[in-house]
């Protein structure tokens, strides 16, 4: 009964903090939900999107052709409220609400430990990180839910041996894919892990269902695959990749030049021209590990409230401790799956511009959560072994007085000083303007609207702040190009 009333009073904070304001914090639609938005209310509307495609696999908007799956979800939430940012953000917010209890069977179903399980989760539900990408109406989220989905029921299908759970976890697997583009990494080497860690109670499910998984799976993936090694998959891979960058090329060539007039051959071979896409790769993989980014915030940092880290300084010791008593653990199995999970998470956001960044790198949750847990978890069962009762009482009050000092101080800087302090982030003052021309457009005969600055894709805000028919849009030609240099001229409007 004691652990019923922990759970729905953890449910009702987690949806509690990824509800409440929803349509007011974030302060407007941001590039990307004004994208989805439109999109979505295109295909309600004429079945195509902006530039006239039908039901989309990739989502071209910018001309960045990312996956499109979520925009399908959004649909009914635009049929219901119609097109505003809130019916954007509703499916990212249940799926995060899912991923949350999702995330508390998984740990149930890896540890046998209620008490780990319902912590992990109530840490998961206060993470600052997770609220925050939460309630952005983005395929990230949709991305990191598919993937939990489809591990616990992949750990659900080797221990109980249930035809339905492969199936289930097939499915979803090859959904991800279709969600995000850091998907495409992750998904292989963390399915690949999966097989290698629990390959001696997978062989041992029927073959009928083994193969019909893998048919399932490999049936639903073809489409995405075809369309991902196309020029227009490719595309965003190009245009954001981190091996790219001139600088780390230009100081290699530097180097090379400086040692070859000091006769350092060992300089030159370790500064070789060759070795700079590693030199590239390592240096972003390790920047996601930096404790600057973790916990704490320089300024306006994407994806990260006022003052915050992804992570409450206070977790810190206990992220350590957990991490030392996760090499202790006697199940190998446990430690290799959460092990590698934490080590392939960070390997799609470290090939691109950027890094370290907080959604590319959305994966790795709920790694750091379970590793606190471990913590905390750790450090009580100590103090029980050792009887201190008062000890473990003060702890326990020490905690609680903690988490609900810095969860007030979140709540204050995400939902009031968040909207004030980052509303150019989300082209809050566009949206305003839009409003206002939308006001006085039968006085003119022409309206040109800039596209540069906070203006930038003002195009795409008046389609959607402005509910522009999609098919009076279709008959003027639709979108031509996405690129952020673009120029856009429909009807009187010229951007």
């Amino acid at each position: 009964m004691k652990n019923k009333l922990l759970l729905l009073f953890t449910i009702i904070i987690a949806i509690f903090l990824r509800c409440y304001n929803l349509g007011n914090v974030p302060p407007s639609a941001s590039l990307d939900e004004a994208s989805i938005g439109y999109n979505a209310y295109s295909i309600l509307k004429t079945g195509v999107d902006e530039y006239g495609a039908k039901f989309p696999i990739l989502l071209r908007a910018y001309d960045d052709w990312r996956p499109a799956l979520y925009i399908y979800p959004v649909i009914p939430f635009i049929k219901l409220i119609g097109l505003n940012v809130l019916a954007v953000r509703l499916p990212s917010v249940i799926l995060s609400i899912l991923t949350i209890f999702a995330t508390y069977l998984l740990i149930k179903e890896l540890f046998k430990k209620e008490s780990l399980a319902l912590l992990t989760f109530f840490l998961l539900a206060i993470s600052p990180w997770h609220i925050y990408i939460s309630r952005l109406g983005h395929e990230v989220n949709a991305g990191l839910s598919f993937a939990i989905f489809a591990i616990l029921f992949f750990l659900k299908a080797i221990s109980s041996k249930k035809n339905l759970f492969l199936i289930l976890s097939s499915i979803f697997f090859a959904l991800s894919l279709y969600t995000y583009q850091s998907e495409k990494v992750f998904i292989p080497l963390i399915l690949f892990s999966l097989i290698i860690i629990y390959k001696d109670r997978l062989f041992k499910i029927e073959k009928k269902t083994l193969m019909l998984a893998l048919f399932l799976g490999l049936v639903l993936i073809i489409p995405i695959t075809l369309v991902t090694m196309s020029p227009e998959g490719l595309a965003r891979f190009r245009g954001t990749s981190a091996f790219k960058e001139e600088s780390f090329y230009k100081e290699s060539a530097d180097k090379i030049l400086k040692y070859k007039n000091e006769g350092n051959i060992v300089g030159e071979m370790i500064n070789n021209r060759r070795l700079v896409p590693l030199k590239i790769f390592v240096t972003n993989y390790f920047s996601h590990f930096h404790p600057n980014f973790i916990f704490f915030n320089s300024g306006n940092e994407s994806f990260k409230a006022p003052n915050f880290g992804l992570l409450y300084v206070w977790e810190f010791p206990f992220l350590i401790l957990g991490f030392v008593l996760l090499l202790k653990k006697r199940d190998i199995k446990v430690r290799l799956l959460l092990g590698y999970w934490l080590l392939i998470a960070f390997i799609a956001p470290s090939l691109t511009t950027g890094a370290p960044h907080a959604m590319r790198a959305f994966n790795v949750l709920p790694i750091p959560q379970i590793l606190i847990a471990l913590g905390l978890m750790g450090i009580t069962n100590f103090i029980k072994e050792k009887r201190k009762k008062n000890i473990l009482n003060f702890f326990y009050i020490s905690m609680i007085i903690i988490v609900i000092y810095f969860l007030g101080i979140f709540c204050k800087e995400y939902f009031y000083s968040f909207p004030k302090n980052q509303s150019s982030s989300f082209q809050y003052s566009l949206r305003n303007a839009i409003k206002f021309v939308l006001k006085k457009e039968k006085s003119y005969d022409k309206i040109v609207f800039s596209n540069k600055d906070n203006l930038y894709q003002s195009y795409m805000f008046f389609l959607f702040y402005g509910e522009y028919d999609p098919k009076l849009y279709q008959r003027q030609g639709g979108t031509k190009s996405g690129g952020f240099a673009q120029s856009h001229i429909f009807g009187k409007y010229n951007f």
